[in-house]
């Protein structure tokens, strides 16, 4: 879940006194007209206003980020992170530039680019948030789960009453095995933001964790209400797995694996899942499938699964797991 700047983030003062450096020649209805578009959910209109702008103000870097963010909205991390560096090269203080770069850089599984982007970002502005709930995905990502709960700290103690700073602290909460305290933060980044995607998703997960699988299926298919996607998908097919609602499990697999057909977690559920419906050849098949594509990401915890999961087929052909 991506951030929105002027609807969601807040932006300091310090970050706004260098906004204003950078466009103070720029003839500003222009920005403002394309940072409206965006904060309406208007991405391309936006984009299309600022290329228009930029071509003939290419050191505005203020427009710079902003097309930036057009990009990062529209899922093109590369051309996001290209205009936060240019912006970066015409103010080499843009606290708030080095937070976006972070964030898309983590998006392109850049995470110790990103870490080091949210580094300078918090020495030019402590009192970021943003950067720092940035940081907190990007040591997510690389699996530094205390550096990201302090960090998830720090944006909730930064800004109280930003949903996106509860839902990250509840998503370490998860990683860590916090599961109540996972499911009161994504609680209240709810309460604050009932449109919060990213807390349903999250809480879901703990909630699989609590063996709660009825409301994690309320809560992930709720996710799905707001921003459909192929993870909701793998989620609820868990859910339904451990639940015994197998048909409809199949189903959500299926349309996970059409979309991230080379993720071994998606054949495995599969597999499972067919055992359980009685299709032992599809199940070994799928299972096959996990195997291969484990050893091609070079997940050996995952490969003696998939492999463990074979194996009990071969020994009790026409069997169910």
């Amino acid at each position: 879940m991506k951030r929105f700047l002027f609807a969601a983030a807040i932006v300091t003062s310090a970050t706004l006194s260098l906004a204003a450096i950078a466009r103070a020649d720029s003839p500003a209805p222009d920005v403002a007209k394309a940072e409206a578009l965006y904060n309406k959910g208007q991405f391309k209109e936006s984009l299309t206003i600022l290329d228009a702008y930029l071509a003939q103000h290419p050191k505005d870097a203020t427009a710079l980020v902003d097309r930036g963010d057009d990009y990062e909205a529209l899922g093109d991390s590369k051309s996001a992170v290209a205009d936060y560096s240019a912006a970066i090269a015409v103010n080499p203080d843009y606290a708030y530039a080095y937070a976006s770069r972070c964030d898309s850089r983590d998006e392109l599984g850049q995470h110790a680019e990103a870490v080091d982007d949210c580094d300078k970002a918090i020495a030019l502005d402590p009192k970021m948030a943003y950067a720092y709930r940035a940081r907190a995905r990007a040591h997510l990502n690389l699996n530094d789960l205390p550096a990201a709960l302090a960090d998830a700290n720090n944006a909730i103690a930064d800004n109280s009453d930003n949903a996106y700073g509860y839902e990250i602290r509840c998503r370490v909460y998860v990683d860590t095995g916090d599961l109540d305290k996972a499911v009161t933060d994504c609680n209240e980044a709810i309460r604050i933001d009932p449109a919060i995607e990213e807390g349903y998703y999250q809480r879901g997960r703990a909630e699989i964790g609590q063996k709660k699988w009825d409301a994690a299926i309320a809560d992930f298919t709720k996710a799905e209400t707001i921003d459909p996607g192929p993870n909701g998908n793998y989620w609820l097919a868990l859910a339904r797995l451990n639940s015994g609602d197998y048909a409809t499990g199949l189903k959500d697999v299926n349309a996970y694996i059409a979309a991230k057909a080379d993720d071994g977690d998606g054949y495995y559920v599969l597999a499972q899942l067919q055992l359980k419906l009685g299709h032992t050849a599809e199940a070994k098949t799928a299972a096959q499938d996990a195997l291969k594509h484990y050893r091609i990401d070079n997940d050996q915890a995952g490969a003696q699964k998939a492999q463990t999961l074979i194996d009990s087929m071969t020994a009790k052909p026409g069997g169910t797991h």
